[in-house]
């Protein structure tokens, strides 16, 4: 299960950066969508919630708070996403989360 998951993590990883790189992140995207069906097809799937609200009782991420206030919190980065394998999770997502 772990090679998957490392996986998972990499084609996260590039999604992000193709999508930071406009003239040639798009040259990437459909290779990237095939990966991605392909874990699919495996049972494994991953989920980056970046920009979702956050709050304590999540059990899905480990998060960092940044800033003094805890008020309005939203996962301003994910360092790893929440990945599953048939519905379970099998990888907590690693975010960084910001008051706004």
């Amino acid at each position: 299960m772990r090679p998957l998951v490392d996986i998972a993590n990499q084609v996260h990883t590039l999604e992000k950066k193709a999508g930071k790189d406009q003239q040639s992140g798009s040259a990437y995207n459909r290779p990237l969508q095939r990966i991605r069906q392909a874990l699919l097809e495996l049972g494994v799937s991953y989920h980056s919630p970046d920009g979702e609200r956050y709050s304590e009782t999540r059990t899905d991420i480990e998060a960092s708070v940044t800033g003094d206030s805890t008020d309005n919190l939203i996962i301003t980065q994910v360092i790893k996403p929440i990945v599953t394998y048939n519905g379970q999770i099998v990888q907590a997502g690693i975010v960084i989360v910001e008051s706004v």
